[in-house]
């Protein structure tokens, strides 16, 4: 296993979708990983809050095939998304 200088396990090599959400109550916009096809502009079922029960969101964006050395956000706080809504 690889460290970085700073004492931390370096991320794990893969390729990952990651998604930029953004939920009606809530105008912050926040980052997934989805293991199913999704575009902008879709409505997915994300989970939010401490209790991750999922509310709907709108897809704001869509970065495919993402290391998981120059993830948008740690992949070890990053959550998946549920399903995605209206198929």
């Amino acid at each position: 296993m690889i460290h970085s200088m700073s004492g931390g396990v370096l991320s794990e090599f893969g390729s990952y979708t990651f998604v930029k959400v953004r939920f009606e109550e809530n105008g912050a916009p926040y980052w997934y990983v989805s293991d199913f096809d999704v575009d902008a502009g879709d409505t997915v079922l994300a989970p939010f809050g401490a209790t991750g029960a999922g509310r709907e969101a709108s897809v704001i964006r869509v970065e495919r095939n993402v290391s998981g050395q120059v993830a948008p956000v740690p992949l070890k706080r990053v959550k998946k998304l549920i399903r995605k809504l209206g198929d």
